[in-house]
């Protein structure tokens, strides 16, 4: 794929000058779970799990291998290669260059590696159960639902819920509810139509080499959760 810039572009263009190449790395997971566990056909840019970058190019339509390359060894992205090509780049080039320039800004193949696994186990939970893959708008519509909403919401926070109603999807799961919290900062979310659920963090996330990602807790009685900055939390509940 050659249009526009690619996710990895679009976050260090975007990021804070502050945020480490960790920090962004780990946003770029949490945008591909956005993907990843949505309803429909998922649709990624070809080497998103690889944090492929060419440069910030936003169009790479004619700038060959060396700015469209994929580096599927995992060993580097292809960033920091130089300046894309005049076309459609040349305006951007005063605040590409010295992102392009900075060393740390570049991925270690543990960083490739760990953005990689993270984005495979968002593969494996969106096909362990049928919730995350139904057939028709009906189902949706009557399934999905999304709690952190209205004018007390809480700002970079996703609540998506999804309940079988007695409908079986397969994985022995009855509901769903997955926090997308795309901030910066741990956030804490009660609702009242969570209270009683018991809901537990995924087992292939319980089995995460994430750390950060194994804080995830909920409590039953109060129907709160906590979630660690910039993570992707699924909690699932086996009970109907």
């Amino acid at each position: 794929m050659h249009d526009n810039q690619s996710l990895f572009d679009a976050i260090q263009i975007k990021s804070s000058a502050t945020d480490a190449i960790a920090t962004r790395a780990r946003r770029q997971v949490l945008a591909m779970s956005l993907v990843a566990l949505a309803q429909g056909v998922p649709f990624y840019q070809g080497a998103d799990d690889l944090l492929r970058s060419k440069d910030m190019d936003n169009n790479a339509f004619n700038s060959g291998d060396w700015f469209n390359k994929i580096d599927f060894s995992g060993t580097g992205n292809n960033w920091g290669i130089g300046l894309p090509v005049a076309n459609q780049n040349q305006a951007q080039w005063p605040v590409m260059q010295p992102l392009l320039a900075n060393t740390a800004l570049k991925p270690s193949s543990q960083e490739i590696s760990s953005a990689t696994q993270e984005f495979q186990q968002f593969l494996r939970i969106r096909y362990s159960t049928g919730l995350f893959r139904m057939a028709t708008f009906a189902e949706v519509q009557a399934n999905l639902s999304f709690l952190n909403t209205g004018p007390n919401q809480i700002p970079g926070l996703i609540v998506m819920r999804l309940d079988d109603h007695g409908h079986d999807y397969g994985g022995g799961i009855h509901h769903v509810v997955v926090f997308f919290n795309a901030t910066n900062a741990a956030v804490t979310f009660t609702n009242a139509s969570l209270q009683g659920m018991n809901l537990q963090l995924d087992p292939l996330e319980t089995a995460s080499s994430d750390a950060t990602l194994r804080q995830s807790k909920f409590e039953r009685k109060e129907g709160t959760a906590t979630i660690p900055a910039l993570t992707t939390a699924v909690f699932v509940d086996y009970q109907e």
